[in-house]
């Protein structure tokens, strides 16, 4: 492959970008999730709704499962990431009285906003 003077290589992983002359390539490589990072959080989160009423335990684990099937997606969608994030806020207001709880939904609230950057 002839290639001229003014081409660019640029070599990530196993991906590979060439561009030529004035030409711009924007590219976004997933890399995938620390999924064993993400079961430690959703363990914790599952292990400490007892203490919640019913209802709101309930609303806790839906949202969690829900995060937890976009997150471990092939092809996670921003919007519903999006929309995790703004189900899951209120969340932190429930959990208030339970410390263990409350910091899980906090590192799975900071893990989902990690994966939309």
């Amino acid at each position: 492959m002839e290639l001229e003077k003014e081409s660019v290589w640029n070599v990530s992983g196993e991906q590979v970008i060439i561009a030529s002359g004035n030409a711009t390539v924007n590219a976004v490589q997933n890399n995938g999730i620390k999924e064993s990072q993400l079961e430690e959080i959703i363990k914790g989160i599952m292990e400490n709704t007892a203490e919640l009423k019913r209802e709101d335990a309930d609303e806790i684990i839906d949202l969690v499962e829900m995060a937890k099937k976009e997150l471990t997606s092939p092809s996670p969608k921003i919007s519903r990431l999006k929309n995790c994030i703004k189900l899951l806020a209120p969340m932190l207001t429930i959990a208030n009285g339970t410390p263990v709880l409350l910091s899980n939904l906090q590192r799975l609230y900071d893990f989902i906003c990690l994966q939309l950057h």
